[in-house]
């Protein structure tokens, strides 16, 4: 079953896509004919932010990639933010990917961080960190940490909502770093250099504490 009720295109792009689109039109009608080549910016724009809907595997306990990206790094790493011994994965988005951010499992969202990072200009950027509780009673962290030159993300989670597999929750532009902590018990799924889809490819699954 698909997860997604959004247009295949990003609501998030809307605006971009219209003020390119207009830009485009008025300098063609205005200006010269040859303006149409000016048209790749929207289209260009249209592929960036395309949000397709996903078909979820089944598998209840999966931890499913929260974006889609690459794994650059697969490796037991403490849990800052709950301060536990955790597995961490860190995922790179490029500007190839796409651009959604899907729910790791379903469960209830139960706090929410913003940590500012310093860059090498000086400039803050937020980490926006959610934990998420799954009906098991495993905590699952997701961190997502804005590019270098994208700084600003749109993230939907609201604390005390419950959140099914999958489910599409906003976007965050190329350049971007996700990271997902699970716990150590967890059956891992991926290494790095692996490609993941977001609400697709499975990062590890859980085990049903005894």
């Amino acid at each position: 079953m698909a997860v997604s009720r959004h247009p295949i295109i990003a609501k998030e792009g809307w605006g971009l896509i219209f003020a390119l689109s207009a830009i485009v039109a008025l300098l063609q009608h205005f200006v010269s004919h040859y303006m149409a080549l000016l048209w790749f910016f929207p289209l260009a724009a249209l592929w960036l932010f395309r949000d397709p809907h996903r078909l979820l595997p089944s598998e209840p306990l999966g931890i499913v990639s929260p974006v889609s990206g690459t794994v650059i790094l697969a490796k037991e790493h403490p849990d800052p933010f709950l301060g536990r011994d955790a597995f961490l994965f860190r995922i790179s988005v490029s500007l190839m990917d796409i651009y959604s951010i899907r729910s790791v499992t379903e469960g209830k969202i139960i706090q929410q961080w913003l940590d500012p990072e310093e860059d090498d200009d000086d400039e803050r950027s937020l980490a926006h960190a959610i934990q998420l509780k799954t009906d098991e009673d495993d905590d699952i962290m997701v961190v997502l940490r804005p590019g270098r030159f994208f700084k600003k993300l749109s993230c939907d989670a609201v604390i005390g909502q419950r959140i099914g597999h999958g489910h599409r929750c906003g976007i965050i532009p190329f350049g971007a770093n996700v990271d997902v902590y699970v716990p150590l018990s967890s059956v891992i799924k991926v290494a790095v250099g692996d490609h993941v889809e977001a609400g697709i490819s499975f990062l590890a699954s859980l085990k049903h504490r005894a």
